[in-house]
């Protein structure tokens, strides 16, 4: 498969954050977007699986959830 590669524009104000907390932490703004966004892709993917979870327990059921079934769950809705 090939690495894809993904080009983001963000309006200035987030830009400007994003400037000033590279330099503040010293880290390429690249390397501090990409990790920022992981982290919120984390949060999601935690959250669709809390959901899913709670949504088996709610019918009595048990379930061992893979990421694909939460992504899929997560973008469906």
């Amino acid at each position: 498969m090939a690495d894809p590669k993904v080009s983001v524009t963000f309006s200035s104000e987030t830009s400007g954050c994003l400037v000033d907390l590279a330099k503040v932490t010293k880290k390429p703004v690249q390397e501090l977007a990409e990790k920022l966004m992981q982290q919120v892709l984390d949060e999601i993917e935690d959250m669709g699986t809390a959901r899913i979870i709670e949504e088996y327990e709610a019918n009595g059921k048990e379930k061992i959830v893979v990421n694909e079934e939460v992504w899929r769950e997560i973008l469906s809705s």
